[in-house]
């Protein structure tokens, strides 16, 4: 617990939050500036210019929240937010936290689609509409239907569409393409579950295991949807039409093997700022 008398100032309640992080990140103080400046509603900068006064309330809450960061809940789940692509979106426990290596899947499809008016896109497990709204907002009028099995992750990325007044995005409850019917898209685009959890170590479920399983963990070594989504895509493509899919760090070659099984042409990995193969393309052409 915190001794209220010996706060007097956000600095001395964020070196108590820095020092408690310690031991599970890596920029502890950076963490606790975000979690109080959340709770004051103010710019993180103002910490290193003004004396600020914290009330007891604050205090309470700034403490639970230490806390349950300590625990491992994500900050974007605390705050409620996640900036990616320089915008904000609201996150909760519905939805995955956004990574940076999602930013390269969409670069893929923006750099494919760029000169493309109108391009018909169906986004597969959009969670919190990250990836569809980008795209919206990227791309010249783009027609996107964005589906995901949970209506809570939709509520989700229906909010943060209208956060961005975009009313045009088609937000489906599907199970991957169960409820997809008759239509053709030029671009499939998706970040699937692609996690093996019996792989992963006590440390590395530190935090994640607060995250929807739904949204992270596939069966056979991760790849079962990857799978899925390759073996049964070329239905819902036009002539031409590419798919994008996000994948684990170890599977770059089972994609790529995949694909050219499923009669996938023009198959290209990408990698991400780590030099990490996390992007795979391809381009359905049909006979």
């Amino acid at each position: 617990m915190i001794e209220h008398s010996s706060l007097r100032s956000a600095e001395s309640l964020i070196r108590f939050g820095a020092e408690k992080l310690s031991s599970i990140s890596n920029v502890p103080r950076l963490e606790a500036e975000v979690l109080l400046s959340n709770l004051l509603k103010i710019n993180p900068i103002k910490f290193h210019t003004d004396d600020i006064g914290i009330s007891s309330k604050i205090m309470d809450k700034f403490e639970s929240m230490i806390e349950s960061r300590f625990k491992g809940m994500p900050i974007a789940y605390l705050i409620g937010k996640k900036e990616f692509w320089s915008l904000d979106f609201e996150i909760n426990p519905s939805v995955l936290v956004p990574r940076p290596e999602t930013e390269l899947l969409i670069e893929n499809a923006i750099e494919l689609f760029k000169d493309h008016e109108s391009p018909r896109i169906l986004e597969l497990g959009t969670g919190s509409g990250i990836i569809s709204i980008v795209l919206y907002k990227e791309l010249v009028t783009p027609e996107i239907t964005a589906t995901d099995i949970s209506d809570e992750a939709l509520y989700v990325a229906k909010n943060n569409a209208d956060r961005y007044q975009i009313k045009d995005i088609n937000f489906l409850v599907s199970d991957w393409f169960s409820e997809i019917q008759n239509k053709k898209y030029d671009l499939i685009i998706s970040n699937p579950p692609y996690v093996d959890k019996t792989k992963l170590s006590n440390e590395e479920l530190f935090g994640i295991d607060m995250e929807p399983d739904i949204a992270l963990y596939s069966e056979n070594n991760g790849t079962s949807d990857l799978e899925f989504i390759i073996q049964n895509s070329s239905i819902f493509l036009k002539h031409g039409g590419c798919l994008i899919l996000e994948h684990g760090y170890d599977q770059a070659d089972y994609c790529m093997r995949e694909m050219k099984k499923a009669g996938y042409s023009r198959i290209k990995k990408s990698k991400d700022i780590q030099n990490i193969p996390r992007i795979i393309s391809g381009t359905f052409l049909n006979e």
